[in-house]
């Protein structure tokens, strides 16, 4: 109970993801856009798009460590601080990628045991990487937040609540528009991961 009563607030926030997610109206009733997808379907290749758009958030992940790099390297002799900050700053980079990778695996194993939605990894991981626009956007208020002084961890899982809530419709429509899947099943599929993305911030704000 005292559980529950600590952490009512992202408990609430994680209902009202997915009463939001399943509440997106019926793709038969709607008209899908097309996020620049289609070029997939076509088979012209958009891995160029999609490896840019990863790659610029990607970057700014790694510019918005610097700071938090720079307090722990001022905690070690000067010789090793430019070591700690440069292998801070490779370490981000090469684990957005991974990052954005694991997760299109999540859904795209989401869509098919669950879904059994017929599409390819490349489809999922094209739809991944336009939720790194969002990212991006996240990236910054964290650091904005950062400078104005120390947060609270609710306002920072309020944060990463906000920036999920805008990425649920563009994995809901993005994945309509290359999958070929109905609504119910789409969004059973992607509930699952939204709600270990949940689980995973509130044991951070726990550990915090």
């Amino acid at each position: 109970m005292m559980f529950i009563a600590e952490y009512s607030l992202p408990i609430a926030a994680a209902l009202l993801l997915i009463i939001f997610l399943f509440a997106l109206p019926d793709l038969s009733r709607c008209r899908l856009p097309q996020f620049g997808l289609e070029m997939q379907r076509d088979g012209r290749r958009a891995s160029l798009p999609i490896l840019l758009i990863t790659a610029v958030y990607a970057v700014v992940s790694a510019l918005v460590s610097i700071p938090l790099l720079g307090e722990a390297a001022a905690l070690v002799p000067a010789e090793l601080s430019g070591i700690i900050i440069g292998t801070g700053v490779i370490s981000t980079l090469i684990m957005t990628f991974i990052t954005w990778v694991f997760v299109s695996a999540l859904f795209f194993a989401c869509l098919k045991f669950i879904g059994y939605a017929v599409c390819s990894f490349k489809d999922i991981l094209s739809v991944c990487s336009y939720v790194s626009v969002i990212l991006i956007i996240s990236s910054v208020l964290t650091l904005l937040v950062w400078f104005i002084g120390a947060a609270p961890a609710v306002l920072l899982l309020a944060l990463q609540g906000v920036f999920l809530l805008w990425s649920i419709p563009v994995w809901y429509f993005g994945f309509a528009a290359v999958c070929d899947i109905p609504a119910k099943k789409l969004k059973m599929s992607i509930a699952v991961p939204v709600i270990l993305m949940v689980v995973v911030s509130l044991f951070s704000l726990i550990g915090a």
